[in-house]
Order: C-alpha cells, then sequence, then structure tokens
C-alpha cells in the first residue's frame, strides 16, 4: 500500500479551519508513522498526502514540518522527506525525563480521594487482563490510562504536554521492536505500590514508586533488546 491508499482508507473531514486542518493532517501522519503502517525510509511526498486527504499542499507542509522538528521525518531541501529511523538507544535519553516528570507530578498532586485511588486500581486491573489476554492494544491503553491520571492529578498542563510527547516516541519504539507490547506483570506489582501509596495519603512515596515503574521499564526494554540481539 502506497502512501496515498494508506492515508485515504478512513474518512477525513476537510471542513475546518486551517489551523485544526494541519493539526488532522499532523496527526494522521504521525498515527501512522508510530503504528508502523508507515515505516522508517518510507518517502512522504506533501503532493501525495494531499491528494490521498482532499486538502492544499499547505497544511500538509505545516504538519511535515512539525514532524520534522519532533524526529518523526527527516528532509532534504528540495529533494524528499521521508519517516526517520527507530533507535532504540533513544530510550535512555527519554525515560528519565519522563520518570522525573511524572514523580513530580505524583508528589506535587494535592491528598487523592477514594473515587482517584479506585480510577488508578480499575486502569490496573484492565492492564493486568490485557497482559493475560496477550493484547497489545488493550495493555498499552490500560497503562497509558494508569498514567495520565497520575499526571492530571498534578493540575500541570506543562508535564501533561511534555510527557504525552516523550511517551509517543517511546511507544514508537516498543511498536517497532515488540509489537507494541513491553509492559508485563511486574508492571502490573509495580503499579500497586503505586496505588497504596496515593491511598495512604504518602504522595512522596508515590512519586518514588512511579519512578521505579518506570525504571523497571527501561530495564525490561534493555532485557528485551538484548534477546532479541539488538
Amino acid at each position: 500500500m502506497d502512501v496515498r491508499e494508506l492515508l485515504s482508507a478512513d474518512p477525513f473531514d476537510t471542513r475546518t479551519g486551517r489551523t485544526l486542518l494541519r493539526e488532522a493532517v499532523y496527526e494522521r501522519v504521525l498515527r501512522h508513522i508510530v503504528d508502523g503502517t508507515l515505516p522508517p525510509e518510507t518517502k512522504v511526498r506533501d503532493a501525495d498526502i494531499a491528494e490521498a486527504l482532499g486538502v492544499s499542499r499547505t497544511p500538509v507542509r505545516e504538519a511535515l514540518k512539525r514532524l520534522e522538528d519532533e524526529g518523526f521525518v527527516v528532509a532534504a531541501a528540495n529533494r524528499w522527506t521521508k519517516v526517520a529511523g527507530v533507535d532504540p538507544r533513544t530510550a535512555d535519553d527519554l525515560y528519565p525525563i519522563v520518570w522525573a516528570l511524572e514523580r513530580l507530578a505524583a508528589t506535587m498532586s494535592p491528598p487523592w480521594t477514594a473515587e482517584q485511588v479506585d480510577g488508578l486500581r480499575e486502569a490496573n486491573d484492565r492492564l493486568a487482563v490485557a497482559i493475560d489476554a496477550e493484547d497489545a492494544v488493550g495493555a498499552r491503553d490500560a497503562d497509558n490510562d494508569f498514567h495520565r491520571r497520575i499526571v492530571e492529578a498534578s493540575g500541570n498542563a506543562e508535564i501533561a504536554a511534555i510527557t504525552g510527547q516523550l511517551k509517543v516516541r517511546l511507544h514508537r519504539i516498543e511498536v517497532a521492536y515488540f509489537g507494541g507490547q513491553l509492559a508485563g506483570r511486574q508492571s502490573v506489582s509495580e503499579h500497586e505500590q503505586v496505588i497504596q501509596a496515593f491511598a495512604a495519603g504518602d504522595q512522596e512515596r508515590a512519586g518514588l514508586a512511579v519512578e521505579q515503574n518506570w525504571r523497571g521499564s527501561l530495564e525490561r526494554l534493555h532485557a528485551r533488546l538484548e534477546d532479541e540481539g539488538n
């Protein structure tokens, strides 16, 4: 399937303003890069994308420039633009930033309500079920929901924005090397430590447990890479 076929495979609403249209193009192309349907080295021409989505080339160029700034595509001026490669070693740079920011979010949040704690438990239960079922998408969604609740509880929109961008890059590594599933039973146990700390009203301990969860994820990534010989 070429880029035009891929991007035109599902409906795309062009009835919106230029800024929103640029954002929609960006999200469509990014999704296919992250999930691997646009693999590394795939050439992405603004004309092809514009034709596939039924839009002008202007919002496409703006979206591709943003993707280039974020490292998802690379370009040679007036020659080509293509999907960037995936280097699993970048995880060593990304994980420490994520765990530092998420630990900060945990420690700065006000005391959690019983309802908030129950929300974490529900997300962790879904993660356990998805792992047992070998449901990579379900596991990813449950794990994302678990961590999203922690960040949102801090009330800090900047932490949410930064960690959200970094996690997209980490997910691309997981998809490229592990079929999208890196979380395991250890994650469920690590999450339980976070839940217990929030339930006890100990934000500092919760923050430390969050960091340990992310450190565990990085260790599991290294172990998987070694098993795969990367």
